[in-house]
């Protein structure tokens, strides 16, 4: 075969790679662009789904205000909530017939779950039709609050509703993620700004102080509410440049913060000591509410920006895409040219550097490049492929050792430093692992949180080089006791956690007074050549449904605080 008649063929095969990699790249900016394209549509349906969640938390202060009607404004109040619940219907028809109206969503579980929705709505307000329809004296505490608890319970759904509506818009364009986290925490300040004022509905309506369990359940609320304004300003601080939303902020703190928020606070004072609110709920959403109405104008500055931005990015993308295809156009003509230019002159010396550089791409390292024959471009190619070789074989050595150093980094995070035990972050880590597990298969989970008793006295009398001795052999005599499969960790000081996979109560309690018994009967060598012995102390309690982490781990520790209680080196289980 003649050199002219390969060159050729590599040619062709040059080409054919070249014209493969412009398709891949115009068939990349084709999707970039649908998917920019997708954007907008699926930011509209999630703003539906924002406003159906807003219109039926919107439909509760109508509900609370009719419960509390007196005789005399009965019919007027039940006349707003009937329009405040024609706008929630309306809001999630809208929603209904915007997802029927996509392909992609027709067949999700999105509508199902705005069916749910829709079906869950009808007792929840029969709840509160049952209670405003009865005489003031007659209306029952713990029926107002069944009837609030029923509207709030339908928010849920909603709320998963959106996010899976944002997930769409994500997966559309994930450079948004910051301005819809944004807009999701104005959602929910809007649904926790309007639960806080919905739990003072019994308390008004009945005239009574707030009980234990709606205190708590205020103040947690409280805290919720703060937490969201502190990310909101964190989520929109790139925004703070811009002066609509640094308005919208400020709007924020003004209307709600400053005066909303403070008149509830009055409430629960009241709420706190007397009972003597002196207003009905009517009143309390006719002042209320409309403090509210400035986080509804930061989420809709928000979705304003978001709206623009993806607009202009599949103008931008539309754009670019044009420009890819005529530059892939101009590219191939160009590379036509190119090949003729060089097919006589440089043919063997091209198909030597080609098959090094394929080489060198290979990470065919070992292969010799020849030195260069002529001082011109060829001969400046094969010094440049040497130095590219002694570079990448650098680079690679460079990178076995990072990924050593990554290693040994991660192994010392995760490790406490005296004991060689994992630390509590790391406990935390694989003990959320375990939880998931157990609780999707339903398997047994306990935790043994055990302390060392009297230990300052140890670190007083023996001195604190004895103290890390005898953590140490805890920690030792521990994980020879324990299955493979136990998690063993240093909780903090002298304490340290077990968690116990496929481990009930009764065998959990079993393995902490094995461990107790085995610390108890051990001396420990320190410093000075004394001996010593210790005892400890163990709290046990096993997962139930419902409960989290921190929650076993405390209910575990509340049994370790009776153990101390009652004596010390004792196992108590939590009931």
């Amino acid at each position: 075969m003649s050199l002219n008649r390969l060159f050729r063929l590599i040619s062709i095969a040059l080409l054919m790679l070249f014209l493969a990699l412009a398709v891949s790249l115009v068939w990349i900016e084709w999707n970039i662009y649908q998917s920019s394209t997708n954007t907008v549509p699926a930011l509209k349906r999630f703003r539906l789904g924002l406003v159906a969640m807003e219109q039926v938390s919107a439909e509760r202060g109508p509900a609370n205000a009719f419960m509390g009607a007196r005789d005399d404004e009965r019919a007027v109040l039940y006349q707003r909530l009937q329009a405040a619940r024609a706008a929630s219907d309306a809001a999630l028809a809208d929603l209904r017939a915007a997802l029927e109206k996509d392909s992609a969503q027709r067949n999700s579980g999105i509508l199902e779950k705005v069916r749910i929705v829709q079906q869950t709505l009808g007792p929840a307000r029969a709840a509160v039709d049952h209670v405003g329809q009865q005489a003031q004296g007659q209306r029952s505490h713990l029926y107002i609050v069944s009837a609030v608890n029923g509207m709030m319970d339908v928010i849920p759904m909603l709320v998963r509703i959106t996010g899976e509506l944002v997930g769409t818009v994500d997966l559309a364009d994930p450079d948004l993620r910051d301005g819809l986290a944004g807009v999701r925490a104005t959602a929910s300040l809007r649904e926790y700004a309007g639960q806080v004022g919905s739990r003072f509905t019994a308390p008004l309506i009945t005239h009574n102080t707030l009980n234990p369990d709606e205190v708590i359940e205020i103040g947690r609320l409280y805290g919720r509410i703060e937490l969201l304004r502190s990310l909101l300003g964190a989520q929109l601080a790139a925004y703070s440049s811009q002066p609509q939303f640094a308005q919208g902020l400020a709007n924020l703190d003004k209307q709600y913060f400053d005066n909303g928020f403070q008149f509830i606070d009055y409430l629960l004072q009241v709420g706190l000591k007397s009972g003597d609110y002196g207003i009905t709920p009517a009143e309390l959403a006719a002042r209320y509410v409309p403090q509210m109405k400035a986080i509804l104008d930061l989420r809709d500055i928000i979705l304003d920006d978001l709206m623009a931005r993806a607009e202009r990015r599949n103008l931008q993308a539309r754009n670019f895409l044009v420009l890819v295809i005529g530059l892939t156009i101009v590219a191939c003509l160009f590379f036509q040219l190119l090949m003729y230019m060089i097919r006589k002159r440089v043919v063997s010396p091209l198909v030597t550097a080609t098959d090094l550089v394929v080489g060198l791409a290979d990470g065919k390292l070992g292969q010799e490049i020849p030195a260069a024959r002529y001082d011109d471009e060829i001969g400046g190619m094969m010094r440049a492929l040497r130095v590219l070789k002694e570079r990448i074989l650098e680079r690679n050595s460079l990178a076995r050792e990072r990924e050593a150093l990554i290693s040994q980094l991660q192994t010392s995070s995760n490790t406490d430093f005296l004991t060689g035990l994992l630390n509590r972050r790391a406990f935390f880590s694989y003990g959320e692992q375990q939880m998931g597990v157990a609780q999707r298969y339903r398997r047994n989970l306990s935790v043994v949180l055990f302390d060392i008793d009297h230990f300052k006295r140890i670190n007083d009398s023996h001195g604190h080089l004895s103290g890390d001795a005898v953590l140490r052999g805890v920690a030792q005599i521990a994980a020879q006791l324990l299955r493979k499969v136990d998690v063993l960790a240093r909780y903090g000081g002298e304490e340290f956690i077990v968690l116990l996979q496929e481990t009930d109560i009764g065998k959990a309690e079993a393995v902490a007074q094995k461990l107790r018994v085995a610390l108890e009967q051990k001396e420990f060598d320190v410093d000075g050549g004394q001996r010593i012995k210790i005892s400890a102390s163990f709290g046990v309690a096993a997962l139930s449904e419902g409960h989290s982490l921190e929650q076993l781990i405390k209910l575990a520790d509340t049994a370790l605080y009776v153990a101390k209680e009652r004596g010390r080196n004792r196992v108590e289980v939590s009931v």
